[in-house]
């Protein structure tokens, strides 16, 4: 009897408009871009909050400080004391961070709370294990030579092989946008490695078919800063590769010959630098696009910043500018970002000339000292970033996977420290925040450099001098989206949910999906939403609740299979513990390919919407390959584990959410396809990538459909200690040619 039941398809033509721009970057610059325009109103904003500051800090063999109080914190601005308002050890990633930073934001938080416990051994392994950050790689592609493109995909493809932890969120995105539809968050490896596979070199290679290299800081030394020196060189060069004057053979410096060479070096020295300016910004346009997009999600996050280095040139208008708001948008939005440069340090300053670039010997150095000056320039930018984010900079590419590693460890705890303003300079962020320990000269301290610029929070009082009135806290842009989002149409309120970067959670929503091979390839679409969510009435049979769903299964080559359904919920008198949850199903034929699908849910009576999406794998099944469908869960309460051939008895609901008690028992099921004989199971339970559970291995029963075998099993939970894990299922043929594995991940309460 299969685990799964079919339930009823039913497809409609949609505009899928809102799944078209998925891209990060693309869709944060548009939100800056409105809150840009916003920034035209007058604004004052008057705030008793507390001001959150989140601190790290190191003992000398660089591990984290634990155990400090928060009297032994001394905060100083322009060298006034600020009292401790507030005071929490915080574990980047666990379950609790959001709350914890949510509680310094409370008015009522006016103490400091007592310093926080070292957790056992025991108990830490377990948190950290069950840890779930959120990493973005930013790939700056458009600074990144072809060598330099080939150690970031080796050194990301190790990380998602051999560091990722199964609970983490990660996405890969890229300043040039070339990932596109697959730059999201994920815990799904083959979306990162599918994302990897496209970074390619998208830099803009000059349209000049000449010998005389100019680089970006050349064309920005002379431009921006008069270097006569390196001006006379690259004149010198130029005239010999263009043959100008009658001294062409080595290079005529008389008058006649400039009237030649200069317009032509000129032209090229503003083309090279107004290109690599809009290179530069839109980098930074893209890396701040993703920490305005990243402010939605709770808790810390860590971004790594992946370039050879850029320019930035202070006495052009707009670049610093773009840098400070970079730096400054990180803080607002809770990033960390560690940069890492990619270039080699080699400068290749032998007595050899390179023929392909310049053939033009420099007996002055000239070359070799703007050789010297870009590499420091270059970097300087990453530095600036990483210093002011409370990140670090990272500048040998030999160390990258070092460099990852020692970063994760180094943000996966920290001091979250709130205190209050009580001047106009320290309201408007006109002050840098200096952190110290007292009597404990050992130990560093890291936080964000940048100067501190208050954010909006609910207990602002909003004054706008233009229209001479006192508005009600929250943002008036944000309240006035609000109204419109409400009296959109249902539909148009669905496809909104349907669109979001990130789920919506104003009705809670699960998804749980998995692959199955028929005629054509299946996904079997499990649905589920909380009973004591929906708006129902109390007394028995009273009110019923009607649910608008729709979904879709997309992927990066436009194809979209859609579906729409809707879902009445009865009131029903159930036993506590009972019923408690409303799940549904749907079924969907696709073709072989990486999909990510989602669903947005309606509640018609409150017009509250939720949404859930979970990417998925669907193997191409027309080989006739030896294979496994996906793994689907079920839960049998208040048993032990029984046998395979016993558990394969008796079918089983799907369990949507993943979330099991210890005292039931696991249920998986899976099919075997194109077994062509005797089948082996090798199961195992895994936390943090280690086992901590392996069941023996099974033989596959033999059925009269040997392309189509299936298999369940069930696992007792009481075993193992409450937290996240990983059941792995591999099947062997018995002439042990022939192997597939599939995973998922569940927890126990």
């Amino acid at each position: 009897m299969p685990l799964i039941k079919p339930s009823f398809r039913r497809t409609f033509s949609l505009t899928f408009l809102a799944l078209v721009a998925f891209s990060l970057p693309a869709d944060a610059q548009q939100e800056g871009r409105a809150q840009a325009a916003g920034q035209a109103d007058d604004i004052v904003r008057v705030t008793t909050e507390l001001v959150q500051t989140e601190i790290m800090v190191f003992d000398k063999h660089g591990r984290f400080a634990d155990g400090l109080r928060p009297e032994q914190f001394e905060l100083t601005l322009a060298g006034t004391k600020q009292a401790v308002s507030f005071f929490e050890r915080v574990r980047a990633g666990s379950a609790s961070e959001a709350a914890q930073l949510a509680a310094t934001r409370k008015p009522s938080a006016t103490a400091p709370a007592p310093a926080a416990k070292a957790d056992a051994p025991e108990a830490s392994e377990s948190l950290a294990s069950d840890r779930g950050r959120v990493i973005f790689f930013f790939v700056d592609d458009v600074h990144l030579s072809g060598a330099s493109v080939a150690r970031a995909r080796a050194a990301l493809t190790r990380f998602v092989e051999r560091e990722m932890n199964p609970n983490d969120r990660v996405a890969i995105v890229s300043a040039s946008g070339q990932i596109g539809f697959l730059q999201q968050l994920t815990d799904n490896p083959a979306v990162l490695r599918a994302a990897i596979a496209r970074i390619s070199d998208k830099r803009t290679p000059e349209a000049y078919g000449g010998k005389t290299r100019i680089s970006e800081y050349m064309a920005s030394q002379i431009q921006d800063y008069r270097n006569l020196e390196l001006y006379t060189y690259l004149m010198e060069a130029v005239k010999v590769e263009m043959q100008a004057g009658p001294g062409n053979r080595h290079g005529d410096h008389e008058l006649a010959s400039s009237y030649s060479a200069g317009p032509h070096l000129r032209n090229r020295l503003y083309q090279i630098e107004t290109q690599a300016r809009m290179a530069t910004m839109g980098t930074l346009d893209a890396l701040r696009g993703l920490m305005l997009s990243s402010a939605q999600l709770p808790g810390r996050k860590l971004v790594f910043f992946i370039s050879d280095g850029f320019i930035v040139n202070e006495r052009k208008v707009g670049a610093l500018e773009a840098l400070r708001s970079v730096t400054q948008t990180a803080e607002r939005s809770g990033v960390v970002v560690y940069t890492m440069s990619l270039r080699e340090s080699s400068l290749g300053l032998g007595s050899s000339v390179d023929a392909s670039t310049n053939d033009y010997v420099d007996p002055y150095s000239r070359k070799a000292g703007a050789t010297f000056g870009e590499l420091a320039a270059a970097q300087e930018p990453l530095r600036t970033i990483a210093d002011e984010t409370g990140g670090r900079a990272i500048l040998n590419p030999d160390s990258l996977d070092e460099g990852i590693r020692e970063a994760i460890r180094e943000t996966s705890d920290y001091y979250v420290l709130a205190w209050r303003p009580a001047t106009t300079e320290q309201r408007e962020g006109r002050l840098r925040l200096k952190v110290s320990i007292k009597d404990r000269p050992d130990l560093r301290v890291r936080l964000r450099n940048s100067i501190y610029e208050p954010a909006a929070t609910a207990g602002a009082q909003v004054v706008s001098k233009a229209a001479g009135n006192s508005k009600e806290s929250g943002n008036a842009k944000e309240t006035a989206a609000a109204k419109a989002q409400q009296q959109a149409s249902p539909d148009a309120q669905l496809l909104t949910a349907l669109g979001a970067l990130y789920p919506r959670r104003a009705l809670p929503v699960s998804l749980s999906v998995g692959y199955m091979q028929a005629a054509e390839p299946i996904l079997r679409l499990s649905m589920q939403t909380e009973r004591e969510a929906l708006d129902l009435d109390p007394q028995p049979g009273a009110k019923q609740a009607f649910l608008d769903v729709i979904g879709a299964a997309v992927d990066d080559r436009g194809i979209v299979v859609t579906f729409k359904q809707v879902v009445t919920v009865a009131h029903e008198s159930t036993p506590p513990g009972e019923g408690s949850v409303v799940v549904w199903n749907q079924q969907l034929n696709v073709k072989p390919g990486l999909y990510q699908v989602r669903v947005a849910v309606r509640e018609r009576a409150s017009g509250r919407t939720g949404g859930a999406q979970q990417w998925i794998e669907v193997p191409d099944a027309s080989q006739a390959v030896f294979n496994l469908s996906s793994i689907f869960l079920g839960e049998r309460r208040g048993g032990q584990g029984a046998h395979a051939e016993q558990a394969g008895q008796k079918s089983v609901t799907v369990d949507v959410d993943h979330k099991f008690a210890r005292t039931s028992a696991l249920r998986f099921q899976t099919y075997v396809y194109n077994a062509g004989g005797p089948v082996w199971i090798h199961a195992q339970v895994l936390r943090n990538r280690r086992p901590v559970m392996t069941l023996a291995p099974a033989r596959v029963p033999l059925t009269a459909d040997p392309a189509r075998l299936p298999y369940w099993a069930e696992i007792a939970l009481d075993k193992l200690p409450a937290g996240q894990y990983t059941l792995q299922v591999s099947a062997t043929n018995e002439a042990g040619k022939a192997t597939a594995a599939q995973r998922i991940n569940f927890s126990v309460e």
